[in-house]
Order: structure tokens, then C-alpha cells, then sequence
């Protein structure tokens, strides 16, 4: 079996469906991160560029409950996952922001130079979309995309394995051992979404 191994991660914004987008404007007015306020705020302060550029763009709401009057199922579709996946989830340290480049018509009034983190949006399969999002279908194909991939990489584990672990394997410049562990890696990103079970 001879499967490209990209040492690049996959890019799925290649292959957004834009046309899909039901222009609903929800994404843009709750968005939220896995940090507090105050450590996005340090981040910015270090110098990551994804957290500086996030802190300069986009405006905090005061609160989870104003969040939740701007957008309310979207909110608590977010507030829902972060509690599945943290029982003992403190919702005071969850801040939700908005885009104050959106327009009342749902556009963005700086499309042409929005940050990349918008562009990467949604960033792939597993993203959180809003209730009624139409990049659902497209969310399903992503999930099976990459589902299929780490299943035909685990199989490229199993018949490498029969070999001997110092077998140096053509075209990959690695051993069968280097490469089992190079594989093991660009799966290891997915397990949070439950590669070990695919």
C-alpha cells in the first residue's frame, strides 16, 4: 500500500463550497476561542500573531448572557459542546465576541482584507457550526474525508509493522519504525475528535 504522507497539514479551505453559506451572519456574531479573555490577551501581548490579530478585530460582549441575546441558539450550541467536553466547565471564563465589520445585511464590510483567521474559516469538519448552517452537508463529507484517510493510514501501520522495525522503506527515506511513529503523529491531531475509534 502506498499512501501520500503530506508532512504539510491539509488545508480544507481549498475546497469550501462558499455558495453554501446561508449568509445568516451567526458565525461572525458569536465566536469564541479556547482561551480565556485574559490569556488571548497575553498571547497578543507575546506576540502571536493569530491572537493579536483576533484581539485588534474582533469585540468582546460583556457577557455570556448579552452573547446569548445576540444569538441565542448558536450560543448555546457552542456552551453545549464546551460542557460535553468539560463537565466542571466555569461559563464565566468563556467570552464571546463578535465582528463589528459585519453589516446589517449579514456581509462583511472588509472582505477583501479580512484576517486569516476568517478566511480559514470554517477551518474544518469538526467546527462548531450554528443551527440551520448550510455548510452542514459539507461538514459531513469533511468528517468522512478525513475519517477515511486515518483508516487507510492505520492500515498502512498494520503492514508495517510485519516488517522489521530497521526495514528502510523506499521513497520515504525513513525506516518502518520512523515511519509507523511519522504516521502515528499526523493522526494524533484527530484523536480529539475520536480517530482512536476509526
Amino acid at each position: 500500500m502506498d499512501i501520500e504522507i503530506s508532512k504539510e497539514p491539509v488545508i480544507y479551505h481549498q475546497d469550501f463550497p462558499q455558495h453554501l453559506c446561508n449568509m445568516c451572519g451567526k458565525c461572525c456574531k458569536a465566536i469564541t476561542t479556547p482561551y480565556t479573555h485574559e490569556e488571548l490577551v497575553q498571547l497578543a501581548k507575546e506576540g502571536q500573531e493569530e491572537a493579536k490579530v483576533f484581539v485588534e478585530i474582533f469585540e468582546r460582549y460583556p457577557s455570556v448572557e448579552e452573547a446569548k441575546k445576540a444569538v441565542p441558539d448558536h450560543v448555546e450550541n457552542i456552551l453545549n459542546q464546551l460542557r460535553k467536553n468539560n463537565p466542571d466547565l466555569d461559563e464565566t471564563k468563556v467570552s464571546f465576541y463578535h465582528c463589528p465589520h459585519l453589516t446589517s445585511d449579514n456581509k462583511c464590510s472588509i472582505h477583501a482584507t479580512r484576517p486569516d483567521c476568517c478566511r480559514r474559516a470554517p477551518r474544518n469538519g469538526w467546527s462548531l457550526f450554528p443551527p440551520g448552517c448550510g455548510f452542514k452537508g459539507w461538514q459531513f463529507q469533511q468528517k468522512e474525508r478525513v475519517k477515511s484517510t486515518v483508516r487507510k493510514l492505520k492500515e498502512y501501520i498494520l503492514e508495517l509493522e510485519l516488517l522489521s522495525p530497521d526495514t528502510v522503506i523506499e521513497n520515504k527515506n525513513m525506516t518502518a519504525s520512523e515511519l509507523i511513529d511519522f504516521i502515528k503523529e499526523k493522526i494524533k491531531p484527530w484523536e480529539k475528535y475520536g480517530a482512536k475509534y476509526w
